[in-house]
């Protein structure tokens, strides 16, 4: 996989291609546990590799994943993320249609964040109590400037960054955690 990057969609097609949940599973499949072939992809969603396989298409043609060539083993050809994750802004080109796609990328995003939380939630009773006690939910309100919310927003990434780095070793006992954050002004009227 490429560095540490998030790579910058800019492009309101790419964005529509990605607001697709099984295109977001397999992309962060990649992304968080490494290059895998499309058989495995298909194990772990559920997806017939004839749909995985076209989902994985559609997010190379976008240069969000990649052969992996130098796994390639015989007819297995396995797929790698080129990026640690994408980032794209809300209003990008300035075009109603770009504006579209960036709102339809993050309304799946958050669905699919929102139900690993819920999957957490109806399962809670069946992870071991330092587990159940180390997950965290929290909440805080302050008044921010613009440039302090962008701000505290690279610092919260910076953080997470040291943690979700797929060089770090992994500890015994780890297990895959989900971070899910946001900071956005709370709504007042127009301004």
């Amino acid at each position: 996989m490429a560095a540490q990057h998030r790579k910058q969609i800019t492009d309101p097609q790419a964005l529509r291609a990605l607001a697709h949940p099984i295109r977001l599973k397999l992309l962060e499949l990649l992304t968080v546990d490494g290059p895998a072939t499309g058989r495995r992809l298909a194990d772990l969603t559920g997806e017939s590799t004839a749909s995985v396989s076209y989902h994985v298409g559609q997010l190379a043609k976008w240069g969000l994943v990649e052969p992996a060539l130098h796994l390639a083993r015989g007819r297995e050809r396995p797929w790698q993320a080129t990026s640690r994750g994408i980032t794209w802004t809300a209003t990008g080109d300035g075009s109603p249609e770009f504006a579209a796609a960036s709102r339809a990328l993050r309304e799946h995003f958050i669905a699919h964040r929102l139900a690993a939380l819920d999957e957490f939630q109806r399962h809670e009773d069946e992870f071991d109590v330092t587990w159940r006690e180390a997950a965290w939910l929290g909440e805080d309100m302050g008044y921010l400037d613009p440039d302090e919310l962008t701000e505290a927003t690279e610092r919260i990434k910076a953080v997470i960054a040291e943690y979700t780095d797929p060089a770090r070793p992994r500890k015994r006992g780890a297990r895959q955690v989900a971070f899910f954050a946001y900071a956005v002004p709370t709504y007042d009227g127009p301004s």
